[in-house]
């Protein structure tokens, strides 16, 4: 145990002496390879060589003995929570942190430092209902860097003005982590990828470029200025701050999925953003045998079929039929659907290699999105055991109360694609058999009833022997992430059911989200009462 509270992915009572075989020795053949395009980028921007590559090994699963430590019963967990700058400000830094580990049980933050979206920086979101504390009015959301950012370490970057403006000069580490660290909890910067282009020059130089030649809102991974950018970032809060850890939020899913739109937002008929076609990706593409113009365009051709799909008379052959012959008629499809995963996992590796060239006992992980608990088609591109080699721990998005409504939309979107064929109570049930449900709502039950409690334990048990509990494994859990007014609201049963899903299900701790802005008190304590009840606290 660390002086500050348990340390990420340690029992209690496991020191700093004890983290070599843990979670340092990471297979860093993996890493080395993912850092190897940005390798002197690194060396500037973090101002640190690299750790030396080792050979890649697969670390022998935790004994017995530590199993029981991290994840038995009567054993102190991991209860993170995500929190925004706003909350602090508003509510002090103090009264906030009593209030979390009064309410919660939480002894760990996850710090939100930079993000331009609503999602987990501000408020409550504009509409929905605001909760049982801090300022009771809306605020408005410009976003950025909710920390301090040293110009030094972004001499490599092409984007560099990134300061959050709105909470002036409070910075959500500086401030914060001296009144945690004296209450013996421990603080994580979390940051996604949540960017606007109007507000950050020169994100043309970073930014996606799709298939018609259009630039995206979101960073390309292959762009050696994306990758420097997002290294300067990290390797400023790394040397600045005293971090435990950081967590990244990559909620983006490959150019096959976004096509047939296996995705819980609007499925319309217009074309769709298939990323990225920009000249690093084709040009890499060719280095690694794809052919990179076919694969633009087979989606093309793709996105048209889903085009027609939508909006047209139903194809003789069916849906499916026509849209496999889609797949056999330009395979770079896949190739590139591939490709695309990969150089998102390079990117993970690239993130983690500079925070442990600086830190080396710092904790590295990644949120996992929802789609992970109900897309087979993303959670297909996710291999939690590739991840590992370059993972501290993972934290899959298993919200079972929001994904009532999300399901439902999901369901809708992919059945009107490639399960046009069936219809859309055929294609949740066929999703609730692949993705290993039972016991589940209807379609018609799904907005206001959510997932069962007992879904959390399911992805918890999956991630858990990918890994093969080898590295932790800490499910979000939602506490009144929004839903439409007449959808699924989270109530204090709803929290503890999942919790205790989690912790029976063999994870050594949790991740309270979407942000405690948006967390009713009342909820929260639905968290305690479980870690409670499985005399965790």
């Amino acid at each position: 145990m660390e002086k500050h509270g348990l340390h990420a992915g340690e029992g209690e009572g496991a020191g700093p002496q004890n983290i070599g075989r843990r979670s340092f020795l990471k297979g860093l053949t993996v890493q080395a390879l993912a850092m190897a395009p940005a390798t002197a980028l690194l060396g500037q921007v973090a101002q640190k060589p690299p750790p030396p590559a080792q050979s890649q090994r697969r670390r022998a699963p935790l004994e017995a003995s530590e199993l029981r430590g991290i994840a038995g019963r009567g054993k102190k967990k991991f209860v993170a929570i995500q929190i925004g700058a706003r909350s602090f400000v508003d509510e002090g830094v103090d009264k906030c942190l009593d209030t979390l580990r009064d309410k919660g049980g939480v002894n760990a933050l996850m710090a939100t430092v930079f993000t331009y979206g609503t999602g987990l920086a501000g408020r409550q979101v504009h509409g929905e209902p605001l909760p049982d504390h801090g300022v009771q009015s809306y605020d408005r959301v410009v976003g950025g860097s909710y920390t301090k950012v040293h110009p030094e370490f972004y001499s490599e970057s092409t984007v560099k003005d990134i300061r959050a403006p709105e909470l002036g000069d409070f910075d959500i580490l500086a401030d914060v982590i001296p009144s945690a660290k004296a209450k013996d909890m421990q603080v994580y910067a979390l940051f996604e990828e949540a960017y606007n282009p109007r507000m950050m020059p020169n994100f043309e130089t970073v930014c996606e470029v799709d298939g018609y030649g259009r630039l995206g809102r979101d960073t390309c991974f292959n762009n050696p200025n994306a990758r420097a950018f997002l290294m300067s970032m990290v390797s400023d809060w790394m040397t600045n701050n005293d971090l435990d850890g950081l967590m990244w939020e990559s909620e983006r899913q490959g150019p096959l999925d976004n096509a047939i739109r296996a995705h819980f937002g609007s499925a319309s008929p217009r074309r769709s953003s298939i990323n990225c076609f920009c000249q690093y990706c084709m040009s890499k593409g060719r280095d690694q045998g794809i052919d990179s113009e076919r694969a633009r365009k087979g989606y093309m051709e793709l996105d048209q079929w889903v085009t027609r799909t939508l909006s047209g008379p139903r194809n003789p052959d069916g849906a499916f039929v026509t849209f496999w012959r889609t797949l056999l008629e330009y395979p770079e499809i896949l190739a590139w659907q591939r490709f695309w995963n990969r150089s998102q996992e390079e990117m993970y590796g690239i993130i983690y290699g500079t925070a442990k060239s600086i830190k080396p006992q710092a904790q590295v992980g990644w949120h996992i999105m929802h789609l992970i608990t109900m897309s087979p088609f993303y959670s297909a591109d996710v291999s939690y055991a590739r991840l590992m080699h370059v993972s501290d721990f993972i934290k899959p998005s298993t919200y079972n109360n929001c994904a009532g409504p999300r399901l439902a939309r999901y369901i809708r979107n992919v059945q009107s694609t490639v399960f046009r064929d069936m219809t859309p109570d055929q294609v949740l049930q066929m999703h609730y058999e692949m993705m290993g449900l039972s016991n589940e709502p209807t379609l018609e039950q799904l907005p206001t009833a959510g997932l069962s409690g007992a879904s959390v334990g399911v992805e918890t048990r999956k991630a858990l022997a990918d890994v093969d509990s080898q590295i932790p494994i800490y499910p979000g859990i939602d506490i009144d992430v929004p839903t439409g007014l007449n959808e699924k609201r989270t109530q204090p049963s709803d929290v503890k059911a999942a919790t205790l899903a989690a912790l029976e299900a063999g994870a050594p701790g949790v991740v309270l989200s979407r942000k405690y802005a948006e967390m009713k008190l009342t909820n929260m304590e639905g968290a305690k009462a479980a870690l409670r009840e499985f005399g965790a606290l």
